[in-house]
C-alpha cells in the first residue's frame, strides 16, 4: 500500500474546518501547527490514491492561490505499520466515488502529471539526450553491435514526449498536448537527420549492416510489441513504479529505425527507409494508443466535472485516431511487404 505525506500550507480556516472538509476521505494522521508567520500546517497521512480527492478539496476552498501551497511527499515507510481499512474505519461513511472521482489504486493524477510532464517539454536536456542517442544508435548500427544499440534504446528520450501524449488525451489537457507533439516531431527529426549524416560519410558495407537492413523489415508481430510493452510500462507508471519504466518498454524500438531510416535514405534506398519509418510509427502509435487506453483503465482522469466531460471527449476523439492510424499503417506493412518481396 502506496502512503503519502500530504502538507497544507494555508492562512484561511482553523484545523478544525479543515478536519471537516476531509470527514469523508480516509486519513491515518492529521497533525495542525501553526507557524511564526501566522499561516498554518496541517500534514495528513493517507493512501497515494486519496491525494487527488484531498488537492481537489482543499482547491475549491481555498480560493486565493497565493495564500495557501498543497505539497505532497512520498513515505517509504510508516511505523507502526497502516491496516488497509483502518483510515476507512475512523472515517465517516464514505459514498461511493463517481465514475469521475474514481481515485486510482497506485498514484494520484497530479502526481503523475508532474512527474510526466517535464519530460514532455521540448528542452536543452531533451535535444541533446536525443543527440547523444542518436549518435550512440548510428554506431551500433553501422558496427553491427546490438549491445551498442540497446545503449541507445536505454537512454529512451523520446518515451517521455510519447507518455506525456497519452496522459494529455486521458486528462483532456491541451496543454500537455501541445508540449508533447513539437517535442516528439522534433526529436524524430534529429535522429534522422543523424542518420543521413551518418550514413553520407559512412562506407557502404557498413551502412548495409544486418542491424540497417533488419529494421526495414517490417512485419505485424511488430505491433503486438509495441502494444504489450506500452501496456506494461504505462501500468508500471499509474501503480507507482517508474524504475521499471525503461525495463518494459526498451523493448520498443523507437529511436533506432529512425537513425537506420536516415542511413538507407543517404544510401538512396526510399523503399527501405519507408520501411525502417514505418516500423517508428507503429510503435508510436502502439505506444499512446496502448497508453491512452491502460491510464483510462486505471481510472487517471479529472477529478473536476466539467474537466471530466471535456477529457471524455478528448479520450474517445484520441483513441479513434490512433486506431485509424493503426489501420492505415497495417495496410501500409502489407504494401511494404509486397514491395520488398519482389526481386
Amino acid at each position: 500500500m502506496s502512503l503519502r505525506l500530504v502538507e497544507i500550507f494555508h492562512q484561511k480556516g482553523e484545523p478544525e474546518d479543515l478536519k471537516f472538509l476531509l470527514e469523508d476521505i480516509p486519513v491515518y494522521e492529521f497533525w495542525a501547527d501553526k507557524l511564526p508567520d501566522g499561516r498554518m500546517n496541517v500534514r495528513l497521512l493517507l493512501r497515494a490514491r486519496d491525494v487527488d480527492k484531498v488537492v481537489d478539496v482543499f482547491e475549491s476552498f481555498f480560493q486565493d492561490k497565493e495564500r495557501y501551497r498543497i505539497v505532497v511527499l512520498p513515505v517509504d515507510a510508516a511505523v507502526p505499520r497502516e491496516e488497509e481499512d483502518k483510515a476507512e474505519k475512523e472515517s465517516t461513511e464514505e459514498p461511493a466515488p463517481s465514475e469521475a472521482q474514481e481515485a486510482t489504486e497506485g498514484i494520484s493524477v497530479e502526481e503523475l502529471y508532474q512527474k510526466i510532464s517535464p519530460s514532455a517539454k521540448l528542452s536543452r536536456r531533451f535535444v541533446s539526450l536525443v543527440v547523444i542517442s542518436s549518435i550512440v544508435a548510428a554506431i551500433g548500427l553501422l558496427k553491427d553491435d546490438v549491445a551498442v544499440i540497446i545503449g541507445s534504446m536505454v537512454i529512451a528520450p523520446l518515451l517521455g514526449p510519447f507518455v506525456g501524449l497519452s496522459l494529455a488525451s486521458v486528462l483532456g489537457d491541451f496543454e500537455l498536448m501541445k508540449n508533447s507533439l513539437p517535442t516528439v516531431v522534433t526529436g524524430a527529426a534529429i535522429a534522422v537527420s543523424i542518420g543521413l549524416l551518418a550514413g553520407y560519410f559512412a562506407p557502404s558495407a557498413m551502412a548495409f549492416s544486418h542491424e540497417v537492413l533488419s529494421r526495414s523489415q517490417v512485419d505485424f508481430l511488430f505491433i503486438l510489441l509495441a502494444i504489450t510493452s506500452g501496456i506494461a510500462g504505462a501500468y508500471s507508471l499509474t501503480q507507482d513504479m517508474p524504475e521499471t519504466l525503461v525495463g518494459v518498454m526498451m523493448a520498443v524500438s523507437v529511436l533506432p529505425p529512425l537513425v537506420a531510416s536516415g542511413i538507407m535514405l543517404s544510401k538512396h534506398m526510399p523503399v527501405q527507409a519507408s520501411a525502417a519509418f514505418i516500423v517508428f510509427l507503429i510503435n508510436a502509435v502502439c505506444i499512446n494508443l496502448s497508453g491512452v487506453v491502460t491510464f483510462a483503465i486505471n481510472g487517471i482522469r479529472p477529478l473536476k466535472v466539467w474537466e471530466a466531460k471535456r477529457a471524455q471527449k478528448a479520450l474517445i476523439l484520441s483513441i479513434a485516431v490512433w486506431l485509424l492510424s493503426l489501420i492505415i499503417l497495417s495496410c501500409a506493412v502489407y504494401l511494404e511487404q509486397t514491395l520488398l518481396a519482389r526481386p
